[in-house]
């Protein structure tokens, strides 16, 4: 029976089209027509295959989704902005390690469909470092994951708590030192402010991640071990940020607040 229902779910070009666009709201078979660029007929017989499986209905205006249609609709959009994501971006994830993101957001990545990779160059060596800076410095929100530490990095954190952002970063074990080390003034006047926190996560993390109000800028780890600074991929919108603070709130959980030096 499930493997009868998968078949179904995207054998037909025509029913996933129809699906999506009922998903919107309730249409005609003439609105169909006008939006699919297919001939009536068509449509009507995959309509009524539809009503048969109980995912389409009559609707006030023409067909709706029944209850089964709009959870299969649902899932279908799901599934073709992952299918996105992982083409578009393939090398991207076959090149780096991305062990690090929990199963349940593997197969979310499809709200990262607004995406685009920033990729260093000889002309422009630090690239991506730049980028990121800079939207550092826009954000009123900023929460980040990292187990390395990127030139003027410190110093740009400080100027956003000062601008009264909201911060929390999460560093790896070895992090914290060099940070206590290097920064040791710098850290002890930033923990007394109330809109800064910074957590220690006691593992190894292949990950490095912030997400502010607006992007989320995402790195990792090459799959050789060595961390890729050349190579970021930044994904707008809100489906974007919702994901990366989901990624956050995971590493969170596993990690320790540090409430002195």
């Amino acid at each position: 029976m499930a493997e009868e229902s998968l078949k179904s779910f995207t054998r037909s070009k025509v029913r996933t089209e129809i699906l999506l666009l009922l998903k919107e709201g309730n249409k005609s078979t003439s609105d169909l027509e006008e939006e699919m660029g297919i001939r009536n007929t068509t449509i009507l017989h995959a309509i009524k295959e539809m009503i048969k499986s109980k995912l389409v209905t009559r609707a006030e205006k023409g067909y709706g989704l029944t209850n089964l249609g709009r959870m299969q609709a649902s899932m279908l959009s799901e599934i073709i902005d992952f299918v996105l994501v992982m083409e578009k971006y393939s090398d991207f994830w076959v090149n780096h390690d991305i062990s690090g993101i929990p199963d349940e957001l593997l197969v979310k990545m499809g709200r990262l469909y607004k995406s685009e990779i920033i990729e260093a160059d000889s002309s422009e060596l630090l690239k991506t470092v730049d980028y990121f800076i800079a939207e550092l410095k826009k954000s009123n929100r900023i929460q980040g994951v990292s187990p390395i530490i990127v030139p003027g990095y410190a110093e740009v954190i400080a100027h956003c708590v000062r601008n009264n952002a909201e911060i929390e970063l999460i560093v790896t074990s070895e992090i914290l030192e060099v940070i206590f080390r290097d920064h040791e003034y710098l850290i002890k006047d930033l923990m007394k402010k109330s809109n800064f926190k910074l957590y220690e996560i006691q593992e190894y993390v292949t990950l490095a991640f912030t997400v502010t109000e607006k992007i989320l800028d995402f790195g990792a780890y090459r799959s050789d071990g060595t961390y890729d600074l050349s190579c970021d991929l930044i994904c707008i919108g809100e489906s974007a940020v919702k994901w990366g603070r989901e990624l956050f709130d995971y590493y969170r959980n596993k990690s320790r607040l540090v409430e002195n030096v």
